[in-house]
Order: C-alpha cells, then sequence, then structure tokens
C-alpha cells in the first residue's frame, strides 16, 4: 500500500526536513512525498534541491513560480494553499492522498492508522485523527481557555468554551480532538489539514477551494475548513482514529511570507 503526502512550502528548510523525515519514518506502508514549494528559494537552488532529493529519494520536489501559474491566487493566503495543494494531489497515483504542513510532523503509525480505518469502513471516504499542540522547543501547548485559531482575540474565549462543549478541546490538555460532523447547531467542519486521508478520487472531485467569499475572508477561513464544508454539503462520509498521531506545531501559516 503506497500514500502519497502533499506538502507546500514556502522558505523553512529546517522544518521542512522534520516534516521530511517524519513521512519517511511511516511504518506499514511506503508513503510517497510530493513537496510543492512556493517560489521557494531553497527549492529554486539546484544544488539544495539536489541535496533534499538525495537525503529524501522517497520525495517528489517541485517549484511553482508564480509568473508560470496565472491563475494562482494572489491576495489571501488560504486560496493561495488551496491551490498548491491541489497541484500536489493532481501530481498522485496512488489510491490514498494525505496532507502536511512543513512545519508539522507525523507519528511513525499516522498513515496507516487512517489506511486501515478506509479499508475497514469502504463507504468513507476521509479518514482523520486528532492532533498534540506542541511549542518551538517541543514541549506541550495547552490552550487552557482560549481558542488560539479564532481571528477575533476577543472572542478566543466563548469560541473555546463552544468548543469545549463539543469535545474538541479539553482542559488541561494538548491534544485537539478535531470532528467534521452535522450538529443540532450547524456544521462543525474543524478537522486540521495535517490529520487528513483522503481517497485520491474524492480529492481530485472535491478539491480544496480556490475561491473565498468576502464573509469567509473576514473570517479567516482557512483552506481545511472550507474543504471539510464542502466535503460535508456533499454527504461525504469521514470516520476518525481518535488517536493524537499529528505533531501541530504552533506558529502560523508555512508560507505565510509568500508574497500575495
Amino acid at each position: 500500500m503506497t500514500v502519497t503526502v502533499v506538502t507546500p512550502t514556502k522558505g523553512r528548510p529546517g522544518p521542512l526536513r522534520r516534516a521530511l523525515r517524519s513521512v519517511a519514518a511511516q511504518e506499514g506502508l511506503t508513503a510517497a512525498h510530493v513537496v510543492v514549494g512556493d517560489d521557494c528559494p531553497h527549492l529554486a537552488d539546484a544544488d539544495h534541491r539536489r541535496a533534499l532529493q538525495k537525503e529524501f529519494p522517497h520525495a517528489r520536489f517541485v517549484n511553482v513560480v508564480p509568473g508560470e501559474h496565472p491563475d494562482m491566487p494572489r491576495g489571501y493566503l488560504p486560496a493561495r494553499l488551496s491551490y498548491l495543494r491541489n497541484l500536489g494531489a493532481g501530481l498522485t497515483r496512488t489510491p490514498y492522498v494525505a496532507h502536511l504542513d512543513d512545519d508539522n510532523a507525523y507519528a511513525p503509525a499516522h498513515l496507516r492508522s487512517l489506511v486501515d480505518l478506509l479499508e475497514s469502513n469502504p463507504g468513507a471516504e476521509v479518514a482523520h485523527s486528532w492532533r498534540r499542540l506542541l511549542t518551538e522547543d517541543g514541549t506541550d501547548f495547552v490552550p487552557d481557555g482560549e481558542d488560539p485559531w479564532h481571528p477575533i482575540a476577543l472572542q478566543r474565549s466563548a469560541s473555546y468554551r463552544s468548543l469545549a462543549r463539543h469535545g474538541i478541546f479539553v482542559p488541561g490538555s494538548s491534544v485537539v480532538r478535531d470532528t467534521m460532523r452535522m450538529t443540532d447547531e450547524g456544521m462543525l467542519n474543524r478537522v486540521d489539514t495535517n490529520e487528513l486521508l483522503l481517497r485520491r478520487e474524492t480529492q481530485l472531485r472535491i478539491p480544496f477551494p480556490t475561491d473565498f467569499t468576502l464573509w469567509q475572508r473576514i473570517l479567516g477561513t482557512t483552506e481545511d475548513m472550507a474543504l471539510c464544508e464542502r466535503l460535508l454539503r456533499a454527504g461525504v462520509v469521514a470516520v476518525c482514529s481518535e488517536r493524537p498521531t499529528v505533531d501541530y506545531y504552533m506558529g502560523g501559516f508555512s508560507n505565510a511570507a509568500a508574497l500575495v
């Protein structure tokens, strides 16, 4: 069994190597890796790219130059990331596609556990895990009392309480128990990109959206939230391992320095 992991990157070779090592260390299957550079200076350097290819022969490195991609979104970073993720997914040939940011890492059993879920649930098209939040020095980050991703600081406490009622946040825990489901209150599209494994045909049929409304931009809607909304509206069945097999390092978008 082979899974292809897609990683967009801009210019952080240290964290990228950590991500590459975690994909190479996956157990119980073969993990290929497509790394899509967003006009990345490191991937544009032939010597650096050759060194990466030698160190990580399971990976393919593609550098996207905006001038050669006139349809690449500009002005809203999640739309740009969607474009890069879709481009990487289109280069895959394996039955399953996963995603990993350049600053995060998988536990060794991450992909195998999700593949097993999909193979034992043939009606499901998406599997996902939970994630453990870490600081840059590798210690646990516990988001007690505030949702660190809410775009409005004054609403972070209320958002935390709401998500805690759904079991996503647990006081005192660094594990985020993400979910994607319909509730009595509406749509709960809270699965991070790094946790996702999709059947390839699902990923190609329902790609990451590259068009975001003004309201979505005001709300700070990310590409993973928008994808989960699309999947839910399409009636896609998702299953969860309920295991924190993603190490999620706090610090923002992987290519936030991109000129958008």
